[in-house]
């Protein structure tokens, strides 16, 4: 599969500065941030899981970067912006939550940025000729960190354990392609084939990136022999979670919650031997970011779940100490607009969507650290098609206002949610695109659980949010499924919704992307969403730790936490 285009741009800066120099620029930055500056953290709902408040979550208060440096022989320090929500793999609602565990535990595979997937407990796999049996070999080398062997049973029964509604789990969604979903405890047809071998038939012919990309991402496989002889009901309450033991990299040793949590490295991981001996994770405010690596208080940064602002960017690529690197996002931000409102049809949507200046938001907000969004999908995307690009076209939109009799007195709300900068000043932008074609707004701000709430129960006109995105063109499908909690559009059309879904029964590219060019021209059609911009996300590591893969992983720049050095 081709890669996204300029999927990664890194950066090094070697310039002199001084030790005096570096410490003046960092008390500024502090300084800064006590005096208020506004986080620019990124904030996504997720659209695979259930619970779309996923990757999004309100500004939380944390605390800043420790006084004490956190540069010790052997220990590797990561930041991330906001506190994970629980370390039981099947009912967490937040990415910050993925970042901790997937260094506890294994998934079955890690998909890519470039489109492509690689083994992590799994190391074979093949789909049946009817494409419902999905056929997984484990890595026979996987074993506990308690040195029992990781076995195809542990497989079946996190399966069973995701699918059972008396565990009536956040992210049981995650199996609904099998036969026996929800049908009861232990329904799902997941079996053993043989101790290191998985048998998964699908209820009909399914595509395998699909599984690989959208449902199984979510899944960390549980030890059985340690949880197995629990009824699922009982099974969140189990004594194991207070010191969880997995299949990974890092071997849980404490937390202090919303603060930091330890590990100690698996010394005795499959995969390979870390060559550090520490893992910890410390929840950092955003502004605190930058001043926190330059003091070596923070060795690397969480990936997604951390960026630096673009306001730090610029500083942050002359730190000599410092790589820094700029990724081509999946993600995307995008306003919803709520098509039950009679008054906001087809082509007052269509109006809408020409109506923003999508440029403007890029090149200035942005500064040019991403490219606009007119579908769900950036423009190198293997499944990107140009009908979506509808431009920047005011006068048109002032045209199609005409003709759908837009009554140029009517207000529209627009919520907007606070604790992403960038968004909020978007919200700006879009407020002055419409007012200039006769279309006015109030802007509504709230916290984002608040607005969530607001979006989901209709209680709105126009809305931003944002999604996490997907190498695979899937991802977005869900959002247009009437009875779905992520409707944030309110549309009771299934039309979209089917044409999208057709492309997880499609089997080969060609197949697939004539499915989703019929889902794009719909999306232009009927203007659920329009589709903003795609954000790079801005990372940066100190130079003490090395050989990491610079975010190869989409979601997480932690999936090969194992490979990663201590330099000095």
């Amino acid at each position: 599969m081709p890669s996204l285009r300029g999927h990664l741009t890194k950066r090094r800066k070697n310039m002199k500065k001084s030790n005096l120099l570096k410490k003046a620029v960092s008390v500024l930055l502090v300084a800064s941030a006590l005096a208020g500056c506004g986080s620019s953290a990124s904030q996504t709902a997720t659209t695979a899981a259930p619970a779309a408040a996923g990757t999004e979550t309100s500004e939380a208060a944390t605390e800043a970067a420790s006084s004490e440096s956190s540069a010790e022989p052997g220990t590797i320090t990561m930041a991330m912006v906001s506190a994970w929500d629980s370390i039981i793999p099947f009912e967490i609602t937040s990415s910050y939550s993925d970042t901790v565990l997937d260094v506890i535990y294994d998934k079955l595979v890690y998909s890519k940025q470039d489109g492509t997937y690689e083994p992590r407990l799994a190391d074979k796999w093949s789909m049946s000729d009817d494409n419902k049996v999905l056929t997984v070999h484990l890595n026979e080398n996987a074993k506990w960190q308690d040195g029992e062997p990781v076995t195809a049973d542990d497989v079946v029964f996190t399966m069973q354990v995701y699918n059972s509604p008396s565990a009536a789990v956040v992210r049981q969604n995650n199996v609904s392609p099998f036969a026996g979903f929800k049908e009861g405890d232990d329904s799902l047809q997941v079996k053993a084939v043989d101790e290191h071998t998985v048998e998964m038939t699908c209820a009909e012919p399914t595509n395998m990136d699909f599984l690989f990309f959208i449902k199984f991402r979510d899944i960390y496989i549980l030890p059985k022999h340690l949880l197995g002889d629990t009824p699922y009901a009982d099974i969140r309450n189990n004594s194991y979670w207070e010191k969880p033991i997995g299949s990974g990299p890092c071997i849980y040793e404490s937390q202090i919650s919303g603060e930091r949590m330890e590990f100690k490295a698996n010394k005795d991981y499959y995969l390979k031997t870390p060559q550090w001996d520490r893992f910890v994770v410390k929840v950092v405010a955003t502004p605190s970011l930058l001043s926190g690596l330059m003091n070596d208080e923070i060795d690397i940064l969480a990936g997604n779940v951390a960026s630096l602002q673009l306001s730090d960017w610029d500083m942050a690529q002359q730190q000599q100490n410092l790589t820094c690197v700029s990724t081509e996002s999946v993600g995307y931000q995008y306003m919803a607009i709520n098509t039950e409102k009679d008054y906001l049809p087809p082509k007052v949507r269509q109006a809408i969507d020409m109506a923003i200046n999508r440029d403007a938001i890029v090149s200035g907000l942005l500064k040019g650290e991403g490219e606009p969004a007119f579908g769900p999908f950036a423009t190198s995307h293997k499944y990107y098609d140009d009908v979506v690009n509808v431009g920047y076209n005011p006068e048109k939109a002032k045209e199609l206002l005409a003709e759908a009799g837009w009554d140029g007195s009517h207000e529209l709300v627009f919520s907007v949610p606070t604790g992403n900068s960038i968004r909020e000043q978007a919200a700006v932008i879009i407020q002055q695109n419409l007012q200039e074609i006769g279309i006015k707004t109030k802007i509504e701000s709230a916290d984002f659980a608040t607005h969530l709430t607001k979006v989901r129960e209709g209680n709105y006109d126009l809305g931003l949010i944002g999604s996490g995105g997907s190498p695979d063109p899937s991802e977005c499908v869900i959002n247009f499924k009437p009875d779905h909690i992520n409707n944030f559009s309110h549309l009771s059309d299934w039309t979209i919704y089917n044409t999208g879904a057709e492309g997880e029964h499609a089997f080969n590219f060609e197949d697939r992307k004539v499915n989703y060019d019929n889902y794009q021209e719909l999306l232009v059609e009927q203007v659920p969403f329009c589709f903003l911009y795609f954000q790079n996300n801005l990372f940066a590591y100190n130079n003490r730790i090395g050989n990491v893969k610079d975010n190869q992983d989409y979601s997480q720049l932690n999936r090969d936490v194992w490979n990663w050095t201590i330099e000095k």
